[in-house]
C-alpha cells in the first residue's frame, strides 16, 4: 500500500470512528427520549428534555442510519432496530389517514379545542384602544365551523363590554350553552379562565383544582347527547410562563443571530422555566387521569397540555383514551404557532365509546396556538 493510500485509509477510519462516537451519543439520547413518557419529571426532571426533543433526536439518528447504510451496514442494522422502536412516537407527530366526506359525518359530534391567548386582548395601541383583529378572525372561523362542542383555554370575558366575547359568541354560535370558569381577574373588568360551549343540554359541571399560581385548571361539563351522558374535560396543564425576553432570545437563536447575546444566562433562565413546568405538570396530569378513571360516562377530553406526545404528562392523561390525531389526522401535527417548530401540545382525546374522523389542525395564525378539530361518532 502506498503512503498516499495509507493516509486516506487512516483518515477514513478516523472519520468513521468520530461518526460512531457522535452516533452513540445521539443513540443514548434517543433511548432516553423513549423513557421520558414513563419517568416522572418530579423524580428526574432532565429526562423530560429528551422527550420534548424527540423529533430532532430521531431525525438525527435517521441521518446517521443513511450514513451507516453506505459505510458500515452492521451498524445500520443496530441503529435501524433502535429507530424502529420509536416508530409509534413518530406516528403521534405525523399521520396519514383517510379523509371522509362531511356528508358521511352528518350525525357526528363536531369538536373544536382552541387556546385563544385571551383573544389577544392586550394588543392595544398607545392610546389603550383595543385591536380586534385576532378576536374577529377567531369569531369568523367559529361562525363558519359551528362546532357542537367548543373548548377554550385562556378565555377572557370583558365585563365592560368594550371587548365583547361571551355575548358575541352566544349570538352566532349554535352551541349556546356554556360552562364558564374564571381563575383570575383584572380590576373586576377582565375575567380570565376557561370556557366550554355546547349545543347539548348541560346537566352538571365541575372542576379539578391544580396546585399552581398560573390559574391553570381542568373543568368538566356533563352533557346530554340523545340518551347518553358524556363528560367533556377542558384541560390546561402548567404553562412554561416564558416572558417576552425569552421568546425574543429563542427567536434570535432560531435565526442564528447570537452575537452580543449572553447565551449561557438566557439559556439557563429558559431551562429553569422548563424544568419547573415539567415537574408541576406531572401531578396535574395524574389528578386528571385519576378523575377520568372514576368517570361513569364516555369521555371527550380537549386541552392544551403544554407538552408533547412523548412526554410523561401526555402518557399519563391519555392512558385509556384514544388520540384523535393519531386516529384520524393528516400531515405534521404542529399546534404551537411560536418560534419552536414541530411542537404538538394541543389535543382532542376520547374514550373507546367514540371513533374519530377528519382531525384537522388550523393553519391560520389567530393565537400562539393553532385550533384543533375533529368529528366523533359513537362507535357502537
Amino acid at each position: 500500500m502506498t503512503a498516499k493510500k495509507a493516509s486516506k485509509s487512516k483518515a477514513r477510519n478516523f472519520f468513521i470512528i468520530a461518526m460512531l462516537i457522535f452516533n452513540i451519543i445521539f443513540a443514548i439520547a434517543l433511548i432516553l427520549s423513549y423513557f421520558a413518557a414513563y419517568v416522572s419529571p418530579e423524580k428526574f426532571w432532565m429526562i423530560a428534555f429528551f422527550g420534548i426533543a424527540f423529533p430532532y433526536i430521531f431525525l438525527s439518528n435517521f441521518i446517521f442510519l443513511a450514513f451507516w447504510l453506505i459505510f458500515k451496514r452492521k451498524y445500520a442494522l443496530i441503529l435501524g432496530l433502535l429507530l424502529l422502536a420509536g416508530v409509534f412516537n413518530v406516528f403521534k407527530i405525523i399521520q396519514s389517514s383517510k379523509k371522509y366526506d362531511v356528508k358521511e359525518l352528518s350525525n357526528a359530534i363536531k369538536v373544536i379545542s382552541f387556546n385563544v391567548r385571551n383573544f389577544d386582548i392586550y394588543n392595544q395601541d398607545k392610546h389603550w384602544n383595543y385591536n380586534f383583529t385576532f378576536r374577529n378572525r377567531i369569531f369568523a372561523f367559529l361562525k363558519k365551523e359551528q362546532p357542537d362542542i367548543l373548548c377554550f383555554q385562556e378565555y377572557v370575558h370583558d365585563a365592560t363590554g368594550k371587548f365583547n366575547t361571551t355575548d358575541s359568541l352566544k349570538k352566532f354560535l349554535h352551541a349556546k350553552n356554556a360552562n364558564l370558569v374564571y381563575t383570575a381577574n383584572s380590576r373586576n373588568m377582565n375575567y380570565f379562565g376557561y370556557a366550554t360551549y355546547t349545543r347539548y343540554p348541560i346537566i352538571d359541571t365541575g372542576r379539578i383544582e391544580f396546585k399552581t399560581v398560573s390559574g391553570n385548571i381542568c373543568i368538566y361539563t356533563d352533557v346530554k347527547i340523545n340518551s347518553d351522558t358524556v363528560r367533556v374535560y377542558n384541560l390546561h396543564l402548567e404553562s412554561i410562563r416564558m416572558k417576552s425576553e425569552d421568546y425574543w432570545f429563542a427567536d434570535r437563536v432560531v435565526q442564528g443571530y447570537t452575537q452580543h447575546l449572553d447565551v449561557e444566562k438566557n439559556s439557563e433562565r429558559i431551562i429553569s422555566r422548563l424544568k419547573n413546568a415539567f415537574a408541576i405538570r406531572a401531578p396535574q396530569a395524574q389528578l386528571v387521569a385519576d378523575h377520568i378513571k372514576k368517570c361513569p360516562y364516555p369521555v371527550i377530553l380537549c386541552g392544551d397540555f403544554n407538552d408533547t406526545p412523548t412526554s410523561y404528562a401526555y402518557h399519563t392523561v391519555s392512558s385509556g383514551l384514544k388520540d384523535a390525531f393519531v386516529e384520524s389526522g393528516n400531515g405534521i401535527g404542529q399546534t404551537y404557532a411560536g418560534v419552536f417548530p414541530l411542537l404538538r401540545i394541543d389535543y382532542i382525546m376520547h374514550s373507546k365509546e367514540f371513533k374519530a374522523y377528519n382531525f384537522e389542525t388550523g393553519t391560520e395564525v389567530m393565537s400562539d396556538h393553532y385550533s384543533v378539530m375533529c368529528y366523533l361518532k359513537f362507535d357502537k
